[in-house]
């Protein structure tokens, strides 16, 4: 995934929300501000000095206008300083242990893994929070609720709710928790597939004659995984030109559009893009062509 906002070692500035000269510990830091929150997964040195892993750890960086100190490593902000972040009902305790440099004042950058904890969909990039400063000697909670350590209940009845020869739907009932669930993560034996928020998931371009086992565990905004769903076994059979009807024969001279399928060294392809020479099976072509399966 692509770093939204960089964080930097390094930079003199000014700053207005605490006022030039005032100690942070004297701050008005019940102040809550409207803003947004962005993600980064910079591993390695931070402005406040020790190295973070904000793929793993939850953090967050501030804006470097918020910065006073010429040397970050000796600002107030890298004493013992934390952020309550709220967003959709959720709220986090992280604590300040990185300069962002392309963030404005309202703006924060949380850690990859908390930014998770808020809003499970990474692809989001930027959202709507509240936030404030708080003086808890940058212990932050990793979560709201004072360190919750409940994890909630196993999700339950996981079953297939349809299936096509590509994709398969799952279900499932809700887990429950006491600060309440933020996501859920679909595992396929060992391997996380995807997260989701609701209590149903599609999965697609799912290859021919493989088989899954999928299981579900609920995740609570402080990060607490629950048990395993039941699981359930799902094999993607063949059907149609897969059982042995091959579509038409792929042309060199044809122009093809998304959706048409060919035939070509025994697999049935299907166009995802707009073309006219692309070899199906050449590695160069796979971003047009998708390889549904052996044909016959």
């Amino acid at each position: 995934m692509t770093v939204l906002l960089a964080c930097a070692l390094l930079g003199a500035v000014a700053v207005a929300v605490f006022g030039l000269g005032r100690d942070l510990s004297a701050a008005p830091v019940s102040e809550t501000t409207s803003g947004k929150m962005t993600w980064y997964d910079d591993v390695g040195p931070s402005a406040c000095g020790p190295g973070i892993n904000a793929v793993t750890e939850d953090l967050v960086a501030v804006s470097h206008e918020l910065f006073t100190s010429a040397n970050p490593n000796n600002d107030n902000l890298c004493k013992g300083v934390s952020i309550e972040v709220t967003y959709n009902g959720k709220t986090l305790t992280l604590p300040v242990k990185d300069k962002c440099m392309g963030c404005t004042r309202e703006q924060i950058d949380l850690s990859k893994s908390a930014f998770q904890k808020l809003e499970p969909n990474l692809d989001l990039g930027v959202v709507p929070v509240t936030w404030k400063f708080v003086n808890d000697g940058g212990n932050g909670s990793g979560g709201g609720g004072g360190g919750d350590t409940q994890a909630p209940s196993a999700p339950a009845n996981l079953r297939s709710a349809s299936q096509t020869p590509t994709s398969v739907s799952l279900a499932w009932d809700a887990s429950n928790d006491n600060a309440g669930v933020t996501g859920y993560d679909i595992y396929d034996g060992s391997s996380k597939v995807t997260t989701v928020t609701d209590t149903s998931a599609t999965l697609n371009d799912l290859p021919a004659d493989s088989a899954h086992d999928y299981t579900v565990k609920a995740r609570d905004a402080a990060g607490n995984e629950s048990a395993a769903s039941n699981g359930i076994h799902v094999t993607i059979a063949r059907t149609g030109a897969e059982n042995g009807d091959c579509p038409a024969a792929w042309s060199s001279t044809r122009s093809y559009v998304p959706g048409d399928v060919v035939s070509f060294a025994g697999h049935k392809f299907r166009a995802t893009f707009y073309s006219t020479d692309a070899v199906p099976d050449n590695p160069a072509s796979w971003a047009v062509w998708h390889d549904d399966g052996a044909c016959g």
